[in-house]
């Protein structure tokens, strides 16, 4: 009598989820996984060579049983003939990704101008019961051009009056008078602070030389010049109208 008082039906449904475990248990309440499409990264920094190109990817939660083409939107972006891409990615049946493959311009790209890439999922374009996983709908890509030559870095300390600066790298290996390489602006607008610019040069001999136009020097600045993190000219006051440094690259 006692055992017929008592009602097992829950406690034996608890012992059957608990045996069969987290898959049967979807399966008995009929949960699938989604079709969430999203991209693989939210942010990527790809260094430019020569020929370099980058897959962007795109990833479902299951795989889809027919090709899944998921349309890609521009939302920013640099000069249209700095990059190219098909912005629609395909996801094979049966996969769990596709991808787009970027390219750069590299001869148009300039060394130490990172460009940035916006991209998001054209929710429109989804079909087949794809939906959006808006935790990862967008995905930025900063690309800039490497140096495969000696990274240089020219640091200017300014003053009061930066509009009075500027400074040229003259390349002195075969001519002692010196071949122009670079000339910079004037430093306008940047007062009291330190303007780094990069630069990417062959071995050789170098100098450079920092002008004050008014002739009364940099009173607390100068500057100083590292290549590949390693100082190859110290700090160097400007006083009167120029200062000269030379260094050595290999």
């Amino acid at each position: 009598m006692f055992l017929k008082n008592l009602n097992l039906k829950p406690v034996f449904l608890l012992l059957f989820l608990v045996i069969t475990g987290c898959d049967t248990e979807d399966a008995f309440l009929g949960v699938d996984k989604p079709l969430a499409v999203s991209f693989d990264l939210t942010t990527i920094d790809v260094d430019v060579e020569e020929n370099t190109t980058f897959d962007v990817v795109v990833s479902t939660l299951t795989p889809p049983s027919s090709d899944l083409v998921v349309g890609l939107k521009v939302d920013s972006a640099p000069d249209a003939n700095l990059f190219s891409m098909v912005p629609s990615v395909t996801i094979p049946a049966g996969q769990l990704s596709g991808a787009s493959t970027l390219s750069f311009a590299y001869d148009l790209l300039e060394f130490g101008d990172t460009k940035t890439l916006e991209l998001s999922i054209d929710n429109e374009s989804l079909s087949g019961g794809a939906i959006l996983n808006e935790e990862r709908e967008e995905t930025v890509i900063n690309f800039v051009k490497k140096c495969t030559l000696n990274d240089v870095v020219v640091s200017i300390v300014t003053d009061s009056y930066p509009e009075e600066t500027y400074y040229r790298v003259f390349d002195v290996t075969t001519n002692p008078s010196g071949d122009l390489v670079y000339e910079s602006d004037l430093f306008t607008g940047s007062s009291n602070t330190t303007v780094s610019i990069r630069h990417c040069l062959p071995a050789g001999n170098y100098a450079i030389v920092v002008y004050d136009t008014y002739g009364d020097g940099i009173p607390g600045g100068g500057f100083s010049v590292t290549s590949n993190g390693v100082t190859v000219v110290e700090n160097t006051v400007v006083v009167g109208a120029s200062a000269v440094a030379y260094f050595d690259l290999n």
